[in-house]
């Protein structure tokens, strides 16, 4: 293997997954519908950008769903595929289900059943963006770790309470290969290719996306507190990341105030001027976001959500929700 001195040594942190025993590296993609086309163009690309740079055929990718047809994007543009599930080559060591939002909706008997079977023989599975509920719906998870999207981690969690979610950006182990989505999965193929074929190359497909900071696995999902509130004001920072940890059950005001070392009357202040929102208020919205996802993602009823989140009755969740989105909870569900 090359290695390069200047940015991470992405060797000293990870081992390629499990691809046989060829000198090409083979991945297949797994489609389920409305899944994320941007996650897809950010696994597939680095990999045939590789190629070109190193000028020769060190992966190769091909595109799978679970009956053979074309899958329709979460853009609505219809993807063909290459193979079926069940006829893909054996030469395809490493399978990753790519999905998006309601990963569960176009997710058959099937495609469940053909995952078991690819898991008995061997392969090496993994998932991008939501894929997770699919490898968690077909049993594969069970004592392991999972990634997702940070926006659907509250409805996975609520489905499969025994399966723990970290909130990692990308995970790469032996036998299995995890992305949240988006652009963590470009973080992703990029730590697979410097592991495989050395960091000069993986920084070489990085630079071919003007992309020039390469995130760590353990690297945020989200933008932080201070990049989203646009502060740096550090005890308005604390005080949000204290609210953004205890969303179940949730805090008083006063706790939160205790627990940032400053006084309700400045946390009051700071809410005021940085946020322009009561930090009771902004506390709840957090709240109701993550009311949003789990009515979403799950099968509670509001009246659970309601309670699971912390508000005092379904009629007072209801009338909040309605203030903060504009539409019912009930109605949210589709």
């Amino acid at each position: 293997m090359t290695e390069d001195s200047s940015g991470p040594n992405m060797q000293d942190t990870f081992q390629p997954p499990k691809f046989g025993n060829s000198d090409v590296v083979h991945i297949g993609f797994v489609l389920v519908p409305k899944f994320s086309f941007f996650a897809l163009a950010c696994c597939s690309e680095p990999l045939r950008v590789a190629n070109r740079v190193a000028g020769r055929k060190l992966f190769q990718f091909t595109f799978i769903s679970e009956d053979g047809r074309p899958v329709t994007a979460s853009n609505e543009m219809p993807f063909a595929v290459d193979y079926s599930l069940g006829d893909c080559p054996h030469e395809y060591q490493t399978v990753v289900v790519v999905s998006g939002f309601d990963p569960l909706e176009g997710c058959g008997d099937a495609l469940l059943s053909e995952l078991k079977r690819l898991s008995v023989n061997g392969v090496s599975l993994g998932c991008v963006d939501t894929g997770a509920h699919i490898l968690a719906r077909a049993g594969l998870l069970q004592g392991q770790k999972a990634i997702v999207h940070w926006e659907a981690s509250s409805g996975f969690q609520e489905n499969y309470p025994s399966i723990q979610v970290v909130p990692e950006r990308f995970m790469i182990e032996e036998t299995r290969v995890s992305a949240a989505g988006g652009l963590s999965s470009l973080d992703m193929m990029l730590n697979i290719i410097g592991a495989s074929h050395g960091n000069e190359l993986a920084m070489a497909v990085a630079e071919q996306f003007t992309y020039n900071y390469v995130q760590s696995a353990n690297d945020a999902q989200r933008m932080s507190p201070r990049s989203r509130l646009r502060t740096t004001n550090k005890r308005l920072i604390q005080a949000v990341q204290i609210m953004e940890q205890h969303l179940v059950p949730p805090l008083s005001v006063k706790q939160v105030a205790e627990k940032a070392r400053i006084s309700v009357r400045e946390m009051e202040r700071l809410f005021k001027k940085e946020v322009g929102t009561p930090p009771k208020r902004f506390y709840r919205h957090l709240r109701l976001e993550n009311a949003r996802q789990l009515l979403r993602q799950t099968d509670m009823t509001v009246l659970d959500i309601a309670i699971a989140c912390g508000f005092q009755s379904s009629a007072y969740f209801s009338a909040a929700y309605r203030q903060d989105f504009g539409i019912s909870p009930s109605r949210d569900r589709g």
